[in-house]
């Protein structure tokens, strides 16, 4: 009988310690990097997930996965933006869920080589005695998160729609087609003249100084119904360029 209580009594720590080495560790927190990110149609973004604590026993269960495919695709840690619009990345392990939210902007504008995704159009079509469009005015607008806001202008006299004009050469016929940024703020204004000749100014209208214009490409096409396609690429001597390339329905009024 000593003998048999000696057994057990030596089985007995053996058989806990084994149960405790098998209990489950259910994973209580996911983490996800980054937990926000703002993509171009076309970028792509690594993932990083993480899940704790380390020793979990479920890891097997994670889950990760993007639910709107149109705006980004998720595979092998690695985000895809698709089209614009805003999706997550989810991840999940038992009851533990966590998320990365991504905005994609499907069309832009630069300045100075940092791009600015745009959040809503707006503009003016301007008449005179005629039935027809004398003036377009489109303004492309972007909202940083920091309340800081930029504009994107654009100003087409109609007898200029749906052509492309270069305002580094001279251009028949008065025209006034102006492209512009952030008027009272760091905004540049260009455009032909009398004389078809490119005119600088600031957004005050007064003089830049000795500054040319080495870069002037604008097209702007009206497709009906309130909706524009822009392609604009200026660059001035000092450095300073503005671009977009856009296409959408502009909340237009009539004047």
């Amino acid at each position: 009988m000593k003998r048999l209580v000696q057994t057990l009594s030596i089985a007995l720590p053996t058989l806990l310690l084994m149960t405790a080495c098998h209990r489950d560790i259910p994973v209580d927190t996911i983490e996800i990097e980054p937990k926000s990110a703002t993509l171009f149609v076309g970028e792509t973004c690594d993932v990083t997930v993480r899940c704790y604590p380390e020793e979990a026993t479920n890891l097997d269960e994670l889950l990760v996965y993007s639910a709107n495919n149109s705006v980004i695709t998720y595979e092998n840690g690695k985000v895809t933006a698709m089209g614009g619009g805003k999706a997550a990345v989810t991840a999940t392990c038992g009851n533990v869920v966590a998320q990365s939210i991504f905005t994609v902007y499907q069309y832009k504008f630069t300045k100075n080589n940092k791009s600015y995704g745009i959040d809503y159009a707006s503009g003016h079509n301007y008449y005179c005695s005629e039935p027809t469009v004398q003036e377009v005015e489109i303004i492309l607008i972007h909202n940083d998160p920091n309340g800081d806001l930029q504009k994107f202008d654009v100003w087409v006299q109609t007898g200029q729609l749906g052509q492309e004009l270069d305002f580094t050469k001279p251009i028949v016929g008065w025209s006034y087609v102006g492209v512009y940024l952030n008027n009272n703020e760091d905004g540049y204004l260009v455009f032909a003249s009398e004389d078809g000749t490119p005119s600088i100014h600031l957004a005050d209208w007064s003089d830049p100084g000795n500054v040319t214009l080495t870069r002037g490409l604008l097209r702007v096409d009206n497709l009906g119904f309130s909706k524009y396609r822009i392609h604009a690429d200026f660059e001035l001597s000092n450095g300073y360029r503005f671009s977009t390339d856009w296409e959408g329905t502009s909340n237009m009024k009539t004047d």
